[in-house]
């Protein structure tokens, strides 16, 4: 179905005719004779340059096409999902081939004669505002393994990798070795550089595929060394192995912090059933009912405030017996608040007045 691409692990030609329709053919089959396959020049400009808010696409692995590929496209005989392949004619790795990537179509709603590709994208394939890309549409096997390198040790601090990289590959349609993709969590940018896809050695398709994902050391990461401490000979020659030992992989390490989290929030979650039960039914050395239990902690609440000196500030627990109602204590005034004489007269000569009505009563 696409012409013959050497640097692509998986590619197809097909056949025949003038826009005649043709049964569906076996993914892995080659074919000769005429090619049908989607190709095309546009000047590529990065997404910030696109007219509607669409920022989010710089952290994924779609471009913006016009409608009129869409047109083209549809009567040209595909496999789908759509993957195309963009490729750099003016600009060479260090291999000596021509700089490409792979990506899938987000929307048909660019202008014409342009594509808005992720800032990644331009980087990889040293792209300018404006410059020409070619666009192939081609075909990837379904992957089953990536190896990722992060660029930074701070990739090292998110929590739950696993949900993160889920959330973040859904954005992205295809994989190429060399690529250095971007992905956004937490408001922070990381960068991820693809260093190893399989089956296929240079690009994979991961649109609805199940995908084993493995981490190289990041840049600047040390690996974690023993260190022997003070104490007895058999203790250093033990430590001095653990030292020879290889250490572990960043992935481990990755995947203890991941456990660490999980049990640290297991802890924090409610525990029912975790306090001290007690027995309702009689025995020997336990309270036969609940007004047993009830008159002990009493006594031991009564001791408690006999230990209790005057001059201690530590409050006492109010005990009253069981149907009592507690609505505070008598007010006392303090010493030299007495009311005096005056104020009793003051209290006496309230409300002592004569009253008056504003419309008087008539006589009959």
């Amino acid at each position: 179905m696409y012409a013959e691409d050497s640097d692509d692990d998986f590619a197809m030609d097909i056949g025949g005719g003038f826009g005649g329709f043709m049964p569906p053919r076996p993914l892995h089959a080659r074919y000769t004779g005429r090619q049908r396959q989607f190709t095309k020049f546009y000047s590529a400009y990065p997404i910030a340059a696109y007219q509607g808010n669409k920022m989010d696409a710089n952290y994924g692995g779609k471009i913006f096409m016009p409608p009129s590929a869409l047109d083209e496209i549809s009567q040209l005989e595909v496999v789908y999902p759509l993957l195309f392949k963009l490729q750099n004619d003016e600009e060479e790795s260090s291999s000596g081939t021509k700089l490409r990537t792979h990506c899938g179509v987000l929307e048909f709603t660019a202008e014409e004669g342009r594509v808005y590709l992720p800032q990644w994208m331009m980087d990889t394939l040293r792209l300018s505002p404006g410059s020409a890309v070619e666009v192939i549409n081609v075909a990837l096997l379904h992957g089953s393994l990536v190896k990722l390198q992060p660029q930074s040790v701070d990739f090292l601090d998110i929590s739950d990798h696993r949900a993160v990289l889920e959330n973040a590959l859904r954005r992205f349609s295809a994989l190429t070795v060399g690529d250095m993709i971007t992905i956004e969590y937490n408001n922070h940018e990381y960068k991820l550089n693809v260093l190893e896809t399989q089956p296929s050695p240079s690009a994979i398709n991961i649109v609805e595929t199940d995908l084993s994902v493995d981490f190289a050391p990041p840049i600047g990461y040390v690996e974690p060394t023993a260190q022997s401490g003070p104490g007895s000979q058999a203790s250093n020659s033990s430590s001095m192995a653990n030292i020879n030992q290889p250490t572990s992989s960043m992935a481990k390490d990755i995947r203890q912090k991941e456990d660490a989290a999980k049990g640290e929030a297991a802890s924090l979650r409610f525990q029912a059933f975790r306090g001290a039960g007690v027995r309702l039914s009689s025995g020997a050395d336990k309270p036969s009912s609940v007004r047993s239990y009830a008159s002990s902690t009493a006594d031991n609440n009564e001791k408690q405030s006999q230990d209790i000196s005057p001059d201690d500030e530590t409050p006492v627990p109010l005990d009253l017996p069981i149907g009592t109602l507690f609505f505070g204590y008598k007010l006392i005034p303090p010493p030299g608040s007495e009311p005096t004489d005056a104020n009793d007269a003051n209290e006496e000569d309230k409300f002592q007045g004569e009253g008056r009505v504003l419309r008087q009563r008539r006589k009959r």
